[in-house]
């Protein structure tokens, strides 16, 4: 499994060229919980932002939002220009669908789909002391 930066430098959510439209309709929630720099593609080897925010050792992760039928072209470009970043790719159809991903991870606050590592390991939850009563 991947593993993901509980803080990154920069947190990109990217949607691929001519999904422009999804922007607000499907990251409503996501955006309003996360704030990710948001950008639409206009063609699949637009990465020049994010090489930017990548230089210098800065920890950046794009969440990359793509169709089926440009994924491929598209992750290719991302993992061939964008070697110092971690890639969070989404692969979806429709905006609804994206949507229903986006609006989960919110809701069980994984915001890049897999349980975050907390900043301070050393902090443990706090555990009922006994039994816990039933009925």
């Amino acid at each position: 499994m991947q593993s993901f930066p509980a803080n990154p430098d920069y947190h990109f959510l990217i949607f691929a060229p001519g999904l422009d439209n999804w922007i607000f309709r499907a990251a409503r929630r996501y955006w309003a919980a996360y704030r990710p720099i948001l950008y639409g593609m206009r063609t699949p080897e637009d990465f020049a932002l994010v090489g930017y925010a990548a230089a210098e050792g800065r920890v950046v992760v794009v969440t990359l939002a793509m169709r089926r039928d440009t994924a491929a072209a598209i992750r290719a470009a991302a993992e061939a220009r964008l070697t110092a970043v971690t890639l969070d790719p989404l692969v979806y159809d429709t905006p609804t669908d994206l949507q229903i991903t986006l609006d989960a991870r919110v809701e069980f606050n994984q915001r890049f789909g897999v349980p975050q590592t907390p900043v301070d390991p050393g902090i443990q939850p706090t555990r009922t002391p006994g039994p816990i009563p039933l009925g």
